[in-house]
């Protein structure tokens, strides 16, 4: 019988020592301020003047057919410039080099530098504001609070998992990882634990855009390379690509090593899995809650849950299982 590795697995002391250690706070109200001055002082073209393009290696490729981008409400809100064939070829050309070359790196002191500029300022007015005027349905606030506590949790993992590495224990594959966005909570799943998580071990990112709200995760990535270059870090471990879906799949089975970390729906989820080998994908719930019994603070966090973010995206709560509930209790809810 094959021995099992359980340093990995839920429960063990090493996973708890993670998650219970102590968590910063984050002081809402200076983040609340920063997003309100970012949206006040917004300039209303800057989309359109200042167009999604694709990156590589910081250099914007602004090759291809320009094309508008929308809100969450189907309003144009922007301009985009979708890749060429030869700038798809010089995206191919650049993962290739990285894929020849994912030698060990350690960039957390440098990448966690970035992190805090986006956790406390002047960063997190700026993701917060681009992501309420584009996805206009989410508590950015709130998102970057609960961000302050994930990461230092995330920070431990990656800590643990390097000094692995490290002793021989594991071996970290540093081919490019392929980020899908989301629209709803993209700073916290794809600024931080898809992207700065990967990249701060030497990790390179793609981040592919989307078919609506991308602004705000373009504006993101634009502000994520010009804090590496402040902080040293080469932009080669940073890539943005601006195409449509057929392009996209066709990138991917360029680069069958890679991993592809998805949050979507279920419809674009489907056209991607078959070609991607490595995929993370989470696509919308359903989200399940199960107490042991029914009593206040319960019925107070199926509340808030049921009714976050507008209800309908990815962490509302779907289904409530708990025992001996009335029609009456759900009433009072």
């Amino acid at each position: 019988m094959t021995a099992v590795n359980m340093t990995y697995l839920f429960g063990t002391e090493a996973y708890l020592g993670c998650i219970t250690a102590d968590r910063d706070e984050a002081d809402e109200a200076e983040l609340r301020s920063q997003a309100l001055e970012y949206i006040n002082n917004f300039k209303e073209n800057l989309w359109s003047e200042d167009p999604i393009v694709t990156i590589v290696a910081g250099e914007q490729l602004r090759e291809g057919e320009t094309v508008d981008t929308v809100n969450a409400f189907g309003k144009v809100n922007g301009k985009q410039i979708l890749a060429t064939q030869a700038v798809m070829d010089k995206v191919v050309k650049h993962l290739e080099a990285l894929t020849a070359s994912s030698s060990p790196v350690d960039l957390r002191e440098p990448m966690r530098k970035v992190e805090q500029k986006f956790l406390s300022g002047p960063g997190a007015g700026a993701i917060i504001g681009a992501q309420a005027i584009d996805f206009q349905k989410q508590d950015g606030v709130t998102e970057i609070v609960e961000s302050v506590e994930a990461n230092a949790v995330e920070r431990r993992f990656n800590d643990a998992l390097f000094e692995d590495e490290k002793k021989g224990d594991v071996r970290i594959r540093r081919y490019p990882a392929f980020v899908g966005c989301v629209s709803n909570f993209t700073n916290f799943l794809d600024l931080f634990r898809k992207s700065i998580r990967n990249i701060e071990l030497g990790v390179p990112v793609v981040v592919m855009s989307r078919g609506n709200t991308s602004q705000h995760m373009f504006r993101w990535c634009q502000l994520l390379l010009q804090m590496m270059l402040e902080q040293g870090v080469d932009t080669k471990y940073l890539t943005f690509v601006s195409c449509g879906v057929e392009e996209q799949r066709k990138l991917y089975q360029a680069f069958p090593k890679s991993p592809m970390y998805f949050t979507g729906s279920r419809a674009i989820a489907e056209r991607i899995k078959p070609i991607v080998g490595s995929m993370m994908a989470s696509t919308g719930g359903p989200n399940t809650m199960i107490a042991t019994a029914f009593n206040s603070k319960v019925a107070e966090a199926a509340r808030i849950s049921n009714c976050i973010e507008n209800k309908g995206q990815c962490t509302a709560l779907r289904h409530l299982v708990v025992p001996k509930i009335t029609k009456e209790d759900v009433a009072a809810m």
